[in-house]
């Protein structure tokens, strides 16, 4: 799954090196500690490059440094999934490198600990974004399937889309001692508690 990893967005402009430079230095030292000298010294650029860019200073840094690191994370979730021809392919893919992601990155690993909070608070605003990205994405694969008489008759794809994407961000975010590195225990899980009552038979 490391493969997932090593195909990151690399950084274009001085805007995404500030903020790739933004993300390593939390990833190394934590969001409370790295300062804009560090920010600049891990970018290769100036200060008053990074005050051009961001004139709301560390903390506009920080709150857009969140957003473009979650936006990179589902980006590359995306492209992963985008192969697979199945809806239970895409759910168990999208899982199964969505946590080996997490757990290589210190920063999604640990998004709700205490010594990330001003990281967390930064990503707040957007999760109702990430939601509606993911929703309406599977609610366009639950109408093709539907189409393909794959669904249950009577399924909703704007009610099932709507739980399948808090399934899978709960999941995510809260394994529950299922181990998502394991494809076949990640299937079982996405066929009996994701597709249980959505599937047909």
């Amino acid at each position: 799954m490391g493969r997932w990893v090593a195909d990151a967005d690399p950084p274009t402009g001085a805007r995404d090196r500030i903020l790739a430079a933004a993300v390593r230095c939390a990833e190394r030292s934590g969001v409370r500690r790295f300062s804009l000298e560090d920010v600049a010294a891990e970018a290769e650029l100036s200060r008053t490059t990074i005050y051009r860019q961001f004139p709301g200073g560390r903390e506009q840094l920080v709150q857009e440094a969140a957003t473009w690191e979650v936006a990179r994370f589902w980006r590359r979730v995306g492209r992963a999934v985008a192969g697979e021809s199945t809806l239970e392919d895409r759910l168990v893919t999208g899982l199964v490198v969505g946590a080996d992601m997490i757990a290589r990155s210190r920063i999604m690993a640990t998004i709700d600990d205490a010594e990330v909070e001003e990281l967390a608070a930064a990503l707040r605003p957007s999760d109702p974004l990430v939601h509606g990205v993911i929703r309406d994405e599977l609610r366009r694969l639950l109408v093709a399937e539907q189409v393909a008489g794959r669904l249950r008759p009577g399924v909703d794809p704007d009610r099932a889309a709507d739980y399948l994407t808090r399934m899978t961000l709960s999941v995510l975010a809260s394994p529950a001692g299922i181990d998502l590195g394991d494809r076949a225990a990640t299937t079982e899980l996405v066929r009996t508690q994701f597709l249980g009552g959505i599937a047909a038979d």
